[in-house]
């Protein structure tokens, strides 16, 4: 049992963290730690005595303790069995073990071995794990030991072993796996499973437990996002918010949330074309981080406000006709103030869409080439990355406007890797894919590659019609689906396949017209809910006096107020 119980602290040190050079090490061992645990459970198990978690082994105070010389030379003998069988390995800093090993370790563990073992894992994982998202010098340390907390997580679910810590770094991993490597799925679970653990926890109505929770909830909501769930991200974050707005009572620190929420249910709805409401959200949010701001300089809130700028901007980017001086204005002053990395490179993509529909090329090639080079600081170069991958699309769209073919198909094919990769787990039916897939399209045709501009075009309508049977935005994704098939006749004609182009034209129309049945369904409003002429009329009439009122100069105010007054009375 003395030898069982060394074994497994060994292992727990070569697939833990330990310190060395004053950096963490994925599968590093500091002897110090290992053998000072590996002494203190050879000691409990003679002693049948597990301590809480408070009282973890630390390396001062196991090698104080009078230990006898058999400990040693069992942890020692049991080391150099392992060793010489290659199931223990230990190289360059990396440790492995062979699973039946684990299995076999496991299995000679009572539940009380086993949960103290479990809590040294925690205790070591959380102190090793330092990511902070506005802190870029924490990702990199942050991807070595990912797995280890997601693994340290799962075995904490498994043995119902809820601890608040161990739901705040499940969110995080969650945080880490959307932001840094676009495994949105992997994100998702992850905080699926830190909302698991704190409604298992019994003081899951406390302050803190519902802080955390609104936060996971905020996180969540971003992801679903990202999947293009959108019914469910406006769940999450509308449920998130609620909370913050309970808590924001009592705690006004909490305000700064609110307006991160809010913010993102303004990107959710820019996502989604309802630019009124977007509009909405993110004027509430910018009016509240300034307000924030008056109250505390603090360079993180003028970050806040300068991202709720740019969406401010997009909004204005996203009207018909598009309001793109007032975009600018936006963007000038978000580039003004301090931000992340991320952030700017994010600014200046969307600077450049404005300068691509201004006609300035050169302003809009700056700006992405500034763009690329930030998220290659934040991502490396070889990475696959949505941000990466949208500045790439709109490198080839700009170079499709000056009619460079050939650096526009090879922008977009680099674009298209990069996003089937990230939305590979819904085998590349996103509708991110599908828009890539259609400007390959359009290039190849004005290159007069037929065959290939049918390919692209083609392999866009499959994705379109997946996603069609299961959208929550049909009315996008018909205006898709009848541009793809006009690319698609044009092809046809340019061939002479007559036969073709006819079969197009009669599947456009059969679009058409089951899209009016479904507006013309949508519409039909229950004669309970019909509103009465006259009162209509009034309330057109309290409508344009308030209208009247905005829009009045400063020195009619107050003569325009009470005609409102008495307008709504």
């Amino acid at each position: 049992a003395g030898i069982a119980s060394c074994s497994a602290l060994i292992v727990v040190g070569t697939q833990t963290l330990s310190r060395s050079s004053g950096q963490w090490k994925r599968g590093g061992i500091g002897a110090a730690v290992i053998l000072s645990c590996t002494v203190f459970v050879g000691l409990l198990a003679q002693s049948k005595m597990v301590p809480n978690d408070e009282s973890l082994p630390s390396p001062d105070s196991s090698l104080s303790l009078g230990i006898s010389g058999d400990v040693f030379e069992q942890t020692d003998l049991t080391w150099n069995v392992l060793k010489s069988f290659s199931i223990l390995v230990v190289k360059q800093g990396v440790g492995s073990m062979h699973r039946l090993l684990a299995q076999a370790l496991r299995r000679t563990q009572n539940e009380q071995e086993a949960r103290h073992n479990l809590a040294i894992c925690l205790h070591t994982m959380s102190k090793a794990w330092t990511f902070q998202p506005e802190q870029i010098e924490t990702w990199q340390d942050s991807t070595a030991i990912l797995e280890h907390v997601k693994a340290v997580v799962n075995h904490s679910v498994d043995m119902q072993q809820w601890t608040l810590d161990t739901a705040t770094m499940s969110k995080e991993a969650g945080v880490f796996s959307a932001m840094a490597l676009n495994r949105f799925k992997e994100a998702q679970a992850a905080l699926e499973e830190s909302l698991l653990i704190l409604n298992s926890l019994e003081s899951s109505n406390s302050s803190i437990h519902l802080e955390v929770r609104a936060e996971t909830l905020y996180e969540l909501g971003r992801v679903f996002r990202y999947e293009g769930n959108f019914s469910r991200s406006e769940e999450s974050l509308r449920d998130s918010l609620r909370i913050f707005y309970r808590l924001a009572r009592n705690d006004t620190n909490i305000r700064h949330k609110v307006a991160a929420t809010l913010h993102e249910l303004g990107v959710l709805e820019v996502k989604k074309h309802n630019l009124d409401l977007a509009a909405t959200f993110l004027q509430q949010a910018l009016d509240l981080r300034r307000t924030l701001e008056l109250e505390s300089q603090s360079m993180d809130i003028e970050a806040d406000c300068a991202s709720t700028l740019h969406q401010l901007a997009a909004v204005h980017v996203a009207q018909r006709p598009p309001a793109l001086e007032n975009a600018e204005v936006l963007l000038k002053e978000a580039l003004g103030l301090n931000m992340q990395l991320y952030q700017r490179a994010g600014t200046l993509k969307l600077k450049a869409r404005v300068a691509i529909r201004r006609g300035d090329f050169n302003l809009a090639e700056r700006s992405l080439a500034q763009a690329l080079e930030l998220y290659f600081e934040l991502y490396g170069e070889n990475a696959s990355h949505i941000n990466i991958a949208a500045v790439k699309f709109q490198q080839g769209t700009l170079a499709f406007q000056r009619e460079q073919y050939e650096q526009a198909w090879d922008r977009f094919s680099e674009c298209l890797r990069a996003r089937r990769q990230v939305y590979a787990y819904s085998q590349g039916n996103h509708l991110e894919v599908a828009s890539v897939l259609h400007k390959l399209g359009c290039v190849a045709f004005v290159q007069k590659r037929i065959a290939k501009a049918c390919e692209m075009l083609m392999a866009e309508k499959d994705i379109l019609v997946q996603l069609s049977e299961s959208s929550e935005r049909p009315e996008r994704l018909v205006q898709a689906r009848l541009t793809n098939l006009t690319w698609l006749r044009k092809c046809a004609k340019e061939v002479g396949d007559d036969d073709k182009v006819r079969s197009i034209i009669a599947e456009r129309a059969k679009i058409e017209l089951d899209e009016k049945l479904r507006l013309s369904t949508e519409t039909i409003v229950p004669s309970s809910f019909l509103i009465n002429p006259c009162l209509q009329r009034e309330l057109l009439e309290c409508r344009m006096a308030a209208r009247q009122y905005a829009l009045s100069i400063p020195q009619k105010k107050e003569e325009m107020r009470q005609r409102v007054n008495e307008t709504l009375t």
